[in-house]
């Protein structure tokens, strides 16, 4: 994301000391951990060479966290999106999700396991071309069996939950790539999974187009308990998370508390103005 943020300064963080999280306030009880991962590797082998992608790490994430990954190209950030998405299974260690042991289970079984308790964010959209924006929140939800009346019901009201009830029948061509990815977090919460993870979810998109999508994960985070995992590159988009973790050749290198969470819907305010004439000609 092109941004006129300025990056965070390394004071901006605080450590974080053995995972546990702040103090809860008063009448409030802590936060289960919903992530555990208890010395996790992963091993790419070749005829040529075995890859460390991830060496020994030892992580707790915690309902209703967000948490921004963050790292170099080969860092580990991705493996470890993969691991903790039951897209990919660990060579060595734990992996505890939401109280469930899914290191070694079948594909068939962390396909369910993702269906239930995953929602999934990708720069890429993956929206189906030729689907409107209501059948493709409803698709999650037709791969869980749910009857018609109750996914046109659901995907409803995740629609109108990012701020897109008008925008029902339009089709990915018909809407900006704001609009898009406002669609996939849609379709992304309809089962009401407990973590959402997000890799590079504003990657393909301007400014304020990623300064909206961000607010609208804040937002989520906030109001609705959601915990967020977003892998990013860019340390203007870690800002807005409320934890960063930095990779480094398979290993956690840093993991922080953002002692000034960066808020996008103000840094959206603080933008100029857009003309008017333009935007109407920018929009689908």
């Amino acid at each position: 994301m092109a941004s006129n943020q300025e990056p965070p300064q390394p004071n901006a963080y605080r450590a974080r000391a053995d995972v546990p999280p702040e103090p809860a306030p008063a009448g409030r009880p802590m936060a289960t951990p919903l992530i555990e991962l208890h010395g996790v590797a992963k091993d790419y082998v070749t005829e040529a060479v075995t890859v460390h992608a991830l060496r020994q790490v030892d992580l707790i994430i915690r309902r209703g966290e967000f948490v921004a990954m963050v790292g170099q190209s080969g860092s580990g950030k991705s493996t470890m999106m993969n691991i903790i998405g039951c897209l990919d299974r660990p060579t060595r260690g734990r992996y505890v999700l939401d109280d469930l042991d899914v290191t070694f289970r079948s594909n068939d079984q962390r396909a369910v396991v993702r269906n239930r308790l995953i929602g999934f964010v990708f720069q890429g959209f993956n929206l189906l071309p030729r689907t409107t924006a209501l059948e493709n929140v409803e698709l999650p939800l037709v791969y869980r069996g749910v009857g018609a009346a109750e996914r046109r019901k659901r995907a409803l009201e995740a629609l109108g939950s990012v701020g897109l009830a008008e925008r029902l029948h339009h089709t990915p061509n018909q809407l900006s790539g704001g609009q898009q990815q406002r669609v996939a977090i849609a379709r992304a919460l309809v089962t009401e999974p407990p973590l959402l993870l997000a890799d590079e979810p504003t990657g393909n998109l301007d400014t304020r187009t990623s300064l909206e999508v961000l607010g609208l994960l804040q937002n989520l985070n906030e109001h609705k308990g959601i915990t967020i995992v977003l892998v990013t590159h860019e340390p203007d988009i870690a800002a807005c998370a409320k934890r960063v973790i930095t990779m480094r050749d398979g290993r956690v290198k840093t993991d922080l508390i953002n002692a000034v969470q960066h808020d996008a819907h103000r840094a959206l305010a603080e933008l100029p103005a857009v003309d008017e004439e333009t935007a109407a000609e920018a929009a689908p």
